[in-house]
């Protein structure tokens, strides 16, 4: 019971501490938490939806930023007009981003986003060590046990409520929302573990001692991983050996298998040199392993440069190159530098993240620059360029070449927009690429996610369905064909299949036709109510309520019409009355 109490009694204290010392952090955090339980509620209605993105992509930029900001006013004593300003520019700084945010959140943006978000993170976590400090390794790795020790707390909290949640709907029939466990979830990773962990930093001027340091990692550093990178390490020259004597270039799976390898080594040796103190040869230790890895890291270079060479750069590729030039640097700081380096590792790191996302030498800027000379390349081997750089059509080039242009051509597309890519026309579309090549892409199909797509999904998909004043509840989609099914005397209706005709038939006679794809259109474009139709002679009404609808538009910008929508999938409900 007293571990209980001390255990409760750590947890509050924690969090008021948090409270006092970042009321902004804990602020933004508590919009955050608001703006996202909207946006579980929000539908699918993009236009809904895309507002509360917006701002959620804000809102998490700026907590790490407030964060921030406040270890700088406690680091450098700013008080009054200085704070009032640097708390200002973060709120200011969360406004220019939310305008930078594009409509249209494609996978780059929110690569760019995590980017940001742990440049963000890791100048936090250095501030209070910035720059003649020593000790940043050891305060980070207090800082990663806290975390865990929060997320420990976290998942108790959320798992417990969530129990009593279901208990309370199975024991009472008490029928919730279906986002209470996911609202749940965002109340206490916002409400409690932000705050938690905020409160559970040191005081800016508290070192963390090397006696502080916790047994669980020295343990885990010490006995663990580094006997594993040791052996990893001979197993690496014992694979160099064989390709010596066999004259043999590192084949391209060699990049990854050094990579992982390389950055366990810099992360392990960045948080153990502090040991040095305490374990003897750890000294020695770092003396010769790091110029071990000499000849790992140029395998690693040598096999991701035969790669880019054959097959040109990509944003996997990029990265490899990255990570191998930000591992080798670190580690020849380490070597080379006597004093604490964990300062100018973190900081190296924070220069990488943003050169590699941001700026002339991003991999997303020089990625579409050499596939793009590659493309251009490729079409004036094939006599396929003309002057003044414009496509010239060829319908006579053999399979293989065919091939290799529209890999090429859909690489870029499937990564930029056609306005990037400079060597294509600027009306260029992969369906009609047969007018602009002379011959179709290879093995191109539309595909569900390009920019023409639209779709619909019902906001309460209920399976309770009032059909009073009905004869006939009536499930029909796009994929299942209906066979003549008896309704009333001689009436049957049916689907026939591949088509979207809904008949009802009244002996031989068509009583009434509905055109599923064309009701859904219409339904598409007003949502406000369901589709009701009636047969001529008034003796049947039809009902449609549809579920799901997805397809491709005929027309740039927004549906106004049926015609403009190329409806391809529905899933929809019909209420027949007979008379």
């Amino acid at each position: 019971m007293d571990k209980i109490k001390a255990t409760i009694k750590f947890i509050i204290v924690q969090l008021k501490r948090s409270v006092q010392r970042f009321p902004i952090s804990l602020g933004i955090t508590a919009i955050f938490m608001v703006v996202a339980i909207m946006l579980t509620h929000a539908g699918y209605d993009a236009s809904n939806r895309e507002p509360l993105e917006r701002i959620l992509f804000a809102l998490a930029i700026g907590i790490p930023m407030s964060a921030a900001a406040t270890l700088a006013i406690e680091k450098f004593n700013l008080k009054g007009l200085k704070m009032v300003l640097l708390h200002s520019g973060v709120i200011g700084l969360m406004g220019v981003y939310y305008l930078t945010i594009p409509t249209e959140m494609n996978a780059y943006f929110g690569m760019r986003f995590i980017a940001l978000w742990a440049i963000l993170f890791f100048a936090f976590l250095m501030v209070p060590y910035f720059y003649k400090r020593d000790g940043l390794s050891r305060y980070i790795l207090n800082l990663v046990g806290r975390f865990f020790l929060t997320v420990l707390f976290s998942g108790a909290i959320f798992g417990g409520i969530a129990m009593m949640v279901f208990t309370i709907e199975e024991l009472f029939s008490i029928n919730w929302p279906d986002e209470i466990y996911l609202d749940l979830f965002i109340v206490v990773s916002s409400a409690f573990a932000v705050t938690h962990f905020l409160g559970s930093i040191p005081e800016i001027d508290k070192d963390i001692e090397v006696k502080d340091y916790s047994k669980i990692f020295k343990s885990l550093f010490l006995f663990i991983i580094l006997p594993i990178i040791s052996v990893y390490t001979v197993i690496l020259y014992a694979y160099f050996v064989k390709i010596l004597f066999g004259f043999k270039l590192p084949e391209g799976i060699i990049g990854n298998l050094v990579l992982w390898y390389a950055l366990v080594s810099v992360t392990t040796l960045f948080f153990i040199r502090d040991l040095k103190s305490e374990v003897p040869w750890l000294s020695k230790f770092f003396k010769f392993y790091i110029p071990l890895m000499v000849v790992p890291l140029t395998m690693l270079f040598i096999a991701i440069g035969i790669r880019i060479n054959g097959y040109g750069l990509t944003m996997p590729r990029y990265f490899v190159v990255a990570l191998a030039i930000f591992s080798t640097l670190s580690l020849f700081i380490m070597w080379l530098k006597k004093r604490d380096t964990s300062v100018a590792t973190v900081v190296l790191l924070m220069a990488f993240i943003t050169l590699t996302f941001f700026g002339p030498i991003s991999g997303y800027s020089l990625t579409l620059a050499d596939q793009t000379n590659r493309l251009e390349l490729l079409l004036e081997e094939n006599g396929m360029l003309g002057p003044n750089g414009q496509i010239i059509a060829k319908a006579s080039l053999e399979e293989t070449q065919k091939r290799a242009i529209s890999e090429k051509i859909d690489f870029l597309l499937n990564a930029y927009s056609l306005e990037e890519v400079s060597v294509l026309p600027d009306k260029f579309d992969r369906s009609k690429a047969k007018d602009y090549l002379g011959f179709e892409m290879t093995y191109y199909w539309p595909g569900e996610f390009e920019q023409d797509y639209f779709n619909y999904y019902t906001e309460t998909d209920t399976r309770v369905v009032a059909v009073a004043g009905a004869d006939f509840y009536i499930l029909a989609n796009d994929y299942d064909r209906i066979a003549s099914t008896p309704l009333k005397d001689q009436m049957t209706v049916e689907t026939l299949s591949g088509s979207a005709l809904l008949k009802i038939m009244d002996g031989g006679s068509l009583l009434l036709e509905i055109d599923l794809k064309n009701a859904a259109a219409k339904y598409y474009l007003d949502q406000t109510k369901p589709i009701v139709v009636v047969s001529a002679d008034g003796t049947v009404t039809a009902t449609l309520e549809f579920i799901s609808i997805n397809g491709h538009l005929k027309v740039d910008g927004k549906p106004s019409a049926v015609t403009d929508l190329d409806v391809q999938g529905y899933d929809v409900r019909i209420l027949l009355d007979l008379k």
